[in-house]
């Protein structure tokens, strides 16, 4: 049994029109968020459920209206209902930029659209981004210390030297310092082929920006 899915069905009934002819898992992510493929008249839709003592949809309506107003290719919200923290969005298909590169898409072509659209959301007025977290000297090293912590101790199974350690703190720093010297611009924190999907208008469609 699954009381969550069976009240989103419930709701997209009312937010397509119809009843879906069916409902199928899409994708989830590190999140209690999951996402579902939503199948009616011949067209899809990708629906969103987020547990509202969970998680807070509110916000990624707030980015994903910044961002389609930049023009960046995100998928467009339908219906909402943030009180149960659903969803109903564009679907923008399931070929990801890492799976068309591995069958054999022409790379050039897609990093520069990739390229393209990043600047779209780099050129974001920062005055529209107030209220969103600043990509500060902490964040920036709480994200480069997933490196050490993450993939060399526990993935690798390595333990660094004193001079070794020294070594990476050293990069750390200079990195952090390169980073910080830069003009600041909205920053899209998994901005990778994962998250990129290959789609046949405005390439590529720009997922997990929550």
């Amino acid at each position: 049994p699954d009381p969550r899915l069976e009240r989103l069905t419930e709701w997209l009934a009312g937010a397509l029109g119809r009843a879906p002819e069916r409902v199928e898992p899409a994708s989830a992510d590190a999140s209690f968020r999951r996402y579902f493929r939503a199948y009616a008249g011949g067209r899809t839709w990708v629906a969103m459920d987020a547990p509202p003592e969970q998680e807070d949809v509110r916000p990624y309506l707030r980015v994903a209206t910044l961002l389609g107003a930049q023009g960046v290719h995100v998928p467009k919200v339908i219906a909402e209902d943030p009180a149960q923290g659903f969803l109903l969005m564009s679907d923008l298909g399931s070929t990801q930029m890492l799976a068309a590169l591995r069958q054999g898409a022409d790379p050039a072509r897609l990093y520069a659209d990739a390229l393209a659209m990043l600047v779209r959301l780099q050129a974001t007025p920062l005055a529209a981004t107030a209220g969103l977290p600043r990509y500060d000297a902490a964040q920036l090293r709480r994200e480069m210390s997933l490196l050490p912590e993450w993939f060399i101790a526990r993935h690798l199974g390595i333990g660094l030297s004193q001079a070794e350690t020294e070594v990476v703190l050293g990069a750390f720093a200079f990195l952090e310092a390169a980073a910080l010297a830069q003009p600041a611009v909205l920053v899209h924190r998994d901005y990778h082929s994962r998250n990129l999907m290959v789609v046949e208008r405005d390439n590529p469609g720009v997922l997990d920006f929550q």
